[in-house]
Order: C-alpha cells, then structure tokens, then sequence
C-alpha cells in the first residue's frame, strides 16, 4: 500500500473538471454501492476525506478514480453526461484550483461587512467602528505568510485589562463571526495579553478600511469614512472608547484638584540626529519635553512649527472632530520628542481634556476600562478618597 497521502486527493495525475452537481452525483451514486462514503473510499484504497471534498466540489477528481466510480456506479446516462461536460486537466491546474476552493472556504468563514451594510445597519457600523479603533490603538496588521502574501491581525492589552479584551472577543464574535480565543500571554515575558486574527480575509478588510500593514507611527493614520462621514452619535462613541481606554491617563494634580484627562500617540518624523542633534535629549529618559522643544530652531523656524507642520497625528485630528461632535473640546499639543534607537526623532502628541470634559466621559461611556473608569469615577466623585 502506498503512503496515505498519495493514494486519492493529492495523487500526481492529471484531473477531471466536473460541474459539481455532476460531480455529487457521482459520488452520491458510486457510494450507494457501499452504502456509504466511508465505505466507498475504502474499495477504492483512498482516504475518506478525499471522497467528501469530491462530493463538496472542493478538489477535483484524478482520472482513474473518476473511471472506478463511474465503473461501480454502472449508470450509462451518468457516464454520458460527464464525457460530454467533463474537462481532463494537468496536475498543475488541480492545484491552483484546489487553493482557489479552499480560500473561498475560508473566505466563506468568516463575514466581512460591506461598506453597504455598514452604512445601514447602526448595530453593525457601531460594533465595526469599535474593532477598527482597537487595532488602530492598541493592535497591528503583520505578514503572516510572506510566500503567499497573507497577512495576520494582533492585539495587544495590559494584563489587568482582561474586561477590555473580553469586550474585543466579543465585537470579533459579532462582526466577523470569528472568536480571538482567550487571552495568551506574550513570549518576551513582559505583563501583558494578547489576541490574534488569523484570518487573512479579516486582516485584508482591516487594511482596506484604513489600518497599514507594519509599524503605525510612521504612517498617516485616519478613520473610515463610513465613520467620519456618520451622523450616528453611538457611531462616534464607539470609534472613540478605544482610544480613551487604550491610550488613555487620568491624573491628578494635587490631593484636591479634580481629574484631569489625557490620551497620546506618537507621529515618527523624518528628523535624526543629523538634523536635530543627540545633544537636545535629556539623557534620564532619551527625549526632549515641550519646553525644551520651543526653546529650539530648525530651517528657519521654531522646531514646534515645523512639528505641527510635517509631523502632525492625522489620527489624533479625527479624534478631535469626533469629540467636538459630542460636545467635548480637547486640544491637541506636542508633549515631548523622543529619541529612538534608530536616531530618528518621534513625537508624542497629546490631546488633553479640561476637568469638566474629563468627568463627561464617564457619562458619555467613552470608558470601559474598569480600573479607570473607577479611578476617574472616584476622583471625580470625592477627590478626597482617591488613591493612585
């Protein structure tokens, strides 16, 4: 007996292209014989899985196994029809086709929204909007597979925010019909869980609607139109929450004072220490905060003009048109640079919110965390009880 691989689905032969309503007939038939498809794939020395993706249409049949079950099934119109519609194929045809049904097996898995439905369905939009932002804060698109160019989606949370990637789970569950799984913890050790999209037809929608493949901070950034162009309120919201939970900090400035609010992201820029020495750097954390910034020229201008000029957060534009649509008003700032390990400068920009916005956002539920939300809750409530 020959090695199980080799013996039906993938033997070295050419194919026959059958319509697959002919194709099920066939198979139906021959397996009558046996009284069933197990049964029928033993006779014929093949694995049983190779008879049920004939059946399904997914893989065409050799030559000789299409003759021995045209043979068991004994049926001269069956035989006919399949000479006068079957098409003899090479081995190299077979498997590209065989890849073909299998992708759109996989493709079949999943729900990928139009922008149609998205437009239309505000359940839907809502939950999308959400997934989009996560990943845009907190996620990234890699390639998985390089020899087939399929590309793979990660998540990436902080240990004590299980809640929030439960939530995620459940908007992929939603969506895409497609479950994350539970969280797993990362392989450097550091303290942190993560989640991943391995489906290439996810990941490819996600690009499509905005997220790049590879490092994010380098890249102009921005919402689906879908979003920015809704009038639904809930749609903004939740295109917002990630963000607010994933980068964003409540702080206080004194025992007393009421919570202030912030959220960051960094924008890289085309500046190294060629043009913007390594000596403007505070050696205690590699970077250089905003006072230092203003203080400092660069092509004839202030060094904070040129940054908002060239290197501004697209990203953190949109967020600032979404917030003032719900009634907000944070002002975005240049907060530091910092110096990376490749000697290009990045800038971390920041858009902070005043204390009577940062108590709106609880009730606006811009903040699902359950650590900070209790922590801003408690500040805003009774400055005097709050611990940090």
């Amino acid at each position: 007996m020959t090695p199980r691989g080799t013996r039906g689905a993938y033997r070295k032969e050419d194919r026959a292209q059958l319509p697959l309503e002919l194709q099920r007939e066939l198979v139906e038939k021959a397996a009558a014989r046996y009284g069933n498809c197990q049964e029928l794939a033993k006779h014929l020395n093949i694995p049983k899985s190779s008879v049920h993706y004939y059946k399904i249409g997914r893989l065409t049949m050799p030559v000789s196994v299409l003759e021995q079950m045209l043979k068991i099934a004994n049926d001269e119109e069956l035989r006919e029809r399949i000479e006068s519609r079957g098409i003899t194929k090479d081995r190299s045809w077979a498997t590209e086709y065989a890849q073909d049904i299998y992708r759109e097996i996989c493709r079949d898995r999943v729900r990928l929204p139009t922008k149609e439905e998205l437009l239309s369905d505000d359940g839907l939009r809502t939950k999308a909007a959400a997934i989009v932002s996560y990943v845009l804060a907190e996620g990234s698109v890699w390639l998985q597979k390089e020899k087939f160019g399929e590309h793979a989606v990660n998540i990436t949370f902080a240990e004590h925010e299980e809640d929030i990637y439960e939530h995620f789970r459940s908007l992929c569950r939603d969506v895409f019909l497609y479950d994350i799984g539970p969280p797993q913890m990362p392989g450097n050790g550091a303290r942190a869980i993560r989640g991943f999209i391995y489906s290439r037809f996810v990941a490819e929608w996600l690009v499509y609607n905005g997220i790049p493949v590879g490092d994010k901070s380098s890249k102009e950034l921005h919402l689906p139109s879908w979003v920015m162009g809704s009038v639904d309120p809930g749609t903004w919201t939740a295109a917002l929450q990630p963000w607010c939970d994933g980068e964003g900090c409540v702080a206080l400035h004194g025992r007393h004072a009421a919570p202030s609010f912030s959220l960051a992201q960094s924008r890289h820029t085309n500046l190294n220490t060629e043009k913007l020495p390594r000596s403007v750097a505070n050696p205690t954390y590699n970077g250089a905060s905003i006072g230092a910034i203003r203080r400092i020229e660069l092509f004839g201008e202030s060094l904070v003009g040129y940054l908002e000029g060239n290197c501004r957060s697209e990203i953190l534009d949109d967020l600032v048109v979404l917030f003032k649509r719900l009634g907000l008003s944070p002002k975005p700032a240049i907060r530091a640079l910092i110096l990376k390990a490749d000697d290009y400068w990045s800038c971390v920009w920041e858009l902070r919110f005043g204390t009577s916005d940062a108590s709106k956002l609880l009730k606006l539920n811009l903040i699902r965390q359950q650590r900070k939300a209790e922590k801003l809750g408690k500040a805003t409530d009774n400055n005097n009880d709050i611990i940090i």
